[in-house]
C-alpha cells in the first residue's frame, strides 16, 4: 500500500478551502436564525413588499413630527415627488420637523422608498 504525501502548500490550499466552508456555513446560520419567518425559498422570493397606497403611506400629521406642534429648534424635512403604484399615479408632498439632523435624513430614506419620481427632498435646519 503506497501512501501519498501531501506538500505544505497543498495541506495549507486544504486547510483554506475548509475554512472558507466554515465561515459560509456559520454566516448561513447566523442569518437563518435572524430570519425565522421564513421558512423555505419561496417565503423570500414571494414574501409581501410594502404598499404605495395613499392610506399606507407614512404620514406626518397628527404625530410627534407634525410642524404644526413642533418647539424649539430642530430640522424640517420636505420630500414631494411622484408616486406609481400599479396604474394609480399621484402626487405626493410632505413635511416633518425632527429634534436632529439623523432623524430627518432617517425620514427622508423612508420616503425615497416610496416616492418613485422625487422633486424635491431635503433637510434644513428649523427653528418654531
Amino acid at each position: 500500500m503506497s501512501r501519498r504525501i501531501h506538500s505544505p502548500a497543498a495541506a495549507t490550499s486544504g486547510l483554506k478551502t475548509g475554512m472558507r466552508v466554515t465561515a459560509v456555513l456559520a454566516v448561513s446560520l447566523a442569518l437563518g436564525a435572524c430570519q425565522s419567518q421564513f421558512q423555505k425559498p419561496s417565503d423570500l422570493l414571494f414574501a409581501p413588499t410594502f404598499s404605495k397606497n395613499r392610506s399606507d403611506l407614512p404620514y406626518t400629521a397628527n404625530t410627534q413630527y407634525d410642524c404644526r406642534a413642533f418647539t424649539g429648534n430642530g430640522w424640517k424635512g420636505i420630500a414631494s415627488g411622484r408616486i406609481h403604484n400599479f396604474g394609480q399615479d399621484y402626487q405626493l408632498s410632505q413635511a416633518g420637523c425632527f429634534k436632529s439632523q439623523n432623524e430627518c435624513q432617517a425620514w427622508l430614506m423612508v420616503m425615497r422608498g416610496y416616492i418613485d419620481v422625487p422633486r424635491y427632498m431635503r433637510c434644513a435646519p428649523h427653528s418654531a
